[in-house]
């Protein structure tokens, strides 16, 4: 039996009498049939103790097509199998009743139950012959409010059997930033599930803003970074790169960006290994359209194995019968692909019905997939992707329990669905094909400065000993590489460029006049940062009539807010020379800054010489002065 779930939506408004919003809180999914073909069937609604609850079972779903309208709310179309009257809920408590109803395929009398009687529902099956989903309707009269509720309840009488691969993906983009308390919950949600292999995603253009604390105003980024930590923290707990949905991998292939198509990977990789230390497992996900060229860029890149979103694909693999096994995509050399359950994604989100309900409707179709080809020769996979800020933690908590006690079900990472061996397995199409994608326009511009951007944040990346400066560059950088106008693009390559120099306006020379006491004394160069952070740089000096014997470029590192650096001289041919000095990067592609300093040498002229000499000449004869007028000492007189 399956935990009961928190109740969602119910309670009184404080100093008010009001009767809870009716809320299916818990519902056993699954009830196994016991050998005189008999079991029983827990519900948990909010509701008070007047209200009444009818519930009717139908016969068996058996196209996915009904199945899914009983999802969407609607009747199957057929007629009952049984229905119980319509129960007082005399036994409701803080709220919320609990009823459980007897199910049987025999007729068996009524159990007494505080409510007079335990319902009943006869299954119109022979014992060992009721297995299947069954929609469930429930009536909940409170009140005047009337409210129904469609649901899915799996039967089973056998055993030993083979259950379906089950992937779930939680994922977290900029989007799910935007309610950061909402996805921490979300993410505190999986953290309680350590047991229950899950797997995250997360883009670049979350986890860069989470990274560098970009609203510290607000606690959510904060909550986020260490809500993700929590809940990667189980072995069972998977990560896997996803670069944002709307990543040009076509026109980054068509212009010779191939090291970008890689970077827009590896950047989510290396964010999440920074703030969380865990390395990604091998698949990528995909949560967007992608071109063929695209998909063959990822895979000449090194990225063979992607999870592609079902809308995607030309044709809907959960559309079909030959589902859940992994694929080659047409036209791509390489590359092994599985595809997300679109309606089983969908029915993850966010919507009115509550979390104990929702959880009935995932469990009752994933059952049902099972039981589409219960005896498959080859194992198959669901794949589930639903943003974190869009799934409740009570969803989250409920699921993962249900998955757990669901003997048609086994949850499973992404990794081990990639076998190369299941493709056409099943009567499976060997290949799918992609829809088409119109191809976005990138102008001459947009491609020159982009390749300017880039080889400048790579160089000042390659400087830069602290803080996440360089992660916000090439966070800007790469969002830049999205599908889009040109116009639009050229904006978001123009910020970054933007980004980029003001880091560098905060790096200068200083321009005050240096005097040398004379040749070969060394040359003082200050260089001011008030960047913050760590700095490696090169300072390059350059000046007509100053020799530099040891070499005009010394390496520098700024780690205080000003920083001088000794630069010896040798001969000079004038008394002032203008020096040029310029600070790159260490591999000097990028400048840092440049100026031009008087430099005053204190040298020697002819008439110093002279004079010097002449001084010389004026100590000599005085000494010999003082020596000649020495007295006479006794003895000679």
């Amino acid at each position: 039996m399956v935990a009961l779930g928190t109740p969602l939506g119910h309670g009184a408004i404080a100093g008010a009498v009001a009767s809870p919003t009716p809320a299916l809180v818990h519902q056993q999914e699954v009830v196994t049939l016991n050998a005189s073909g008999g079991a029983t069937l827990g519900l948990t609604v909010t509701a008070i103790p007047s209200a009444t609850l009818r519930v009717t079972l139908f016969p068996p779903v058996i196209t996915r097509g009904a199945l899914e309208g009983v999802v969407a709310g609607h009747s199957p179309g057929v007629a009952a199998i049984a229905s119980t009257p319509a129960v007082p809920l005399r036994c409701a408590r803080h709220d919320s009743a609990t009823l459980t109803l007897t199910l049987t395929t025999t007729r068996r009398a009524a159990v007494p139950t505080c409510d007079g009687a335990r319902p009943r529902l006869r299954l119109a099956c022979a014992p060992g012959h009721c297995d299947g989903v069954y929609p469930l309707r429930l009536v909940l009269d409170q009140d005047a409010t009337h409210t129904v509720w469609w649901s899915l309840v799996t039967i089973r009488s056998r055993s030993g059997v083979t259950p379906v691969s089950v992937a779930l993906i939680e994922t977290l983009s900029r989007v799910d930033l935007a309610h950061p308390l909402r996805t921490a919950d979300a993410l505190r949600a999986i953290a309680r599930a350590p047991t229950t292999p899950l797997t995250l995603s997360a883009d670049y253009g979350a986890l860069g803003p989470i990274i560098l604390g970009e609203d510290r105003s607000a606690p959510g980024p904060t909550d986020v970074a260490a809500a993700l930590s929590r809940a990667l923290a189980s072995g069972e707990h998977r990560a896997v790169d996803a670069p944002p949905a709307e990543t040009d991998f076509a026109a980054l292939a068509a212009h010779h960006l191939d090291t970008q198509v890689l970077q827009q990977v590896n950047l989510s990789s290396n964010l999440l290994r920074t703030l969380t230390g865990r390395y990604v497992d091998g698949p990528v996900l995909l949560s967007g359209p992608i071109a063929p060229a695209g998909l063959a860029a990822l895979a000449r890149a090194g990225e063979t194995r992607v999870v592609l979103a079902e809308d995607a694909l030309a044709a809907a693999p959960s559309a079909t019968l030959t589902w859940g096994t992994p694929f080659r995509v047409t036209g791509v050399a390489g590359a092994l692909a599985l595809a997300t359950d679109g309606p089983l994604s969908a029915l993850l989100l966010g919507d009115a019905r509550s979390a104990g309900l929702r959880t009935a409707l995932v469990l009752g179709t994933l059952d049902f997939l099972h039981f589409e080809a219960p005896n498959a020769p080859a194992p198959r996979a669901v794949v589930l992707a639903a943003p974190l800020s869009a799934t409740s933690p009570t969803l989250i908590d409920d699921l993962t329990v249900g998955l757990g006690h669901d003997p048609f079900v086994r949850t499973t990472t992404l990794t081990p669905l990639f076998d190369a061996r299941l493709v056409g397995a099943d009567g499976a199409p060997v290949t799918r094909a992609l829809k088409p994608v119109a191809a976005s326009t990138w102008s001459g511009r947009n491609v020159a400065s982009l390749l300017t951007v880039i080889g400048e944040v790579n160089s000042f990346a390659q400087a830069v000993r602290s803080g996440p400066v360089a992660t916000a560059l090439r966070v800007a950088v790469a969002g830049a590489e999205q599908v889009g106008a040109a116009q639009q693009r050229q904006g978001a390559i123009d910020r970054a460029q933007a980004a980029l120099d003001a880091q560098l306006g905060l790096v200068s020379i200083d321009e005050s006049t240096i005097t040398l006491a004379g040749p070969g004394t060394a040359l003082p160069v200050t260089i001011h940062s008030r960047t913050g952070y760590r700095l490696a740089a090169v300072v390059h000096v350059s000046a007509e009539g100053l020799a530099f014997p040891r070499g005009s470029a010394v390496a520098v590192n700024l780690n205080a807010p000003t920083v001088s650096v000794d630069v010896p001289t040798a001969r000079a041919t004038a008394s002032s020379v203008t020096l040029q000095v310029t600070l790159t990067t260490p591999n000097g592609d990028l400048e840092l800054a440049r100026s031009a300093v008087q430099v005053r040498i204190a040298g020697t002229s002819i008439v110093g010489y002279l004079l010097s000499a002449l001084s010389l000449l004026v100590l000599a004869w005085w000494w010999w002065r003082t020596t000649r007028r020495r007295p006479v000492g006794r003895h000679a007189r």
